[in-house]
């Protein structure tokens, strides 16, 4: 616990000196759904995702949807049915397993991203990280009180966990090329950073 509030400060000051001052009571005024625009994905509507959406009957954020993290972490987490199509059309599950195969995710952005290395390593980093997370958080996720009380239908939530951990490290290691350096989306990197658990989202 001590560590915990030590490592805060030291974020907390770091962001200080550089001109945001930080509430954790107080959010940022940028809406949730719109997070995706302060970090640029590639653009092009995925087929893949699309298909899920009408599978499972997720809603995808509208027209301003263009890549697989666009979603926020909260919509990737209520979508689990969304969450483990998408990974099983992208065959990013081992056969038969409900485990990320880390290879063929490398695989796959480095493929389909060949022109953006840059944007395929972050991603790549990011999928790395989230899978050795992955069976923590989907106990956490299990053990959450908001999952008893969810009505609509789910999936075995490990897909969704890894994909929802996936936009949160995405959204705080943005390359600079596609990261907004408005005042709005900093603010919102900072506290996001500073405020454990404070976006439902990030």
């Amino acid at each position: 616990m001590k560590l915990f509030i030590i490592l805060t400060i030291i974020v907390c000051l770091s962001w200080c000196s550089s001109g945001i001052r930080i509430n954790c009571n107080k959010p940022p005024p940028l809406n949730e759904d719109h997070i995706f625009t302060c970090c640029k994905h590639p653009d092009g509507h995925n087929d893949i995702t699309e298909a899920c959406a009408k599978e499972t009957g997720f809603k995808l954020p509208g027209e301003t949807f263009e890549a697989m993290v666009d979603i926020t972490a909260d919509q990737a987490m209520e979508g689990t049915c969304f969450g483990k199509c998408v990974f099983l059309k992208l065959n990013f599950l081992k056969k038969n397993t409900t485990e990320l195969d880390i290879e063929a995710v490398r695989k796959y952005f480095q493929t389909k991203n060949a022109d953006d290395p840059e944007y395929a390593k972050e991603m790549i980093n990011a999928f790395d990280h989230c899978h050795g997370k992955s069976e923590e958080s989907v106990s956490k996720f299990f053990a959450n009180p908001i999952f008893k009380h969810m009505s609509h239908k789910f999936c075995e939530p490990t897909s969704s966990v890894i994909l929802a951990c996936v936009i949160r490290e995405f959204f705080h290691n943005c390359p600079d090329d596609r990261w907004d350096k408005s005042t709005i989306c900093e603010e919102t990197l900072a506290y996001s950073r500073s405020c454990n658990d404070s976006l439902t989202t990030l």
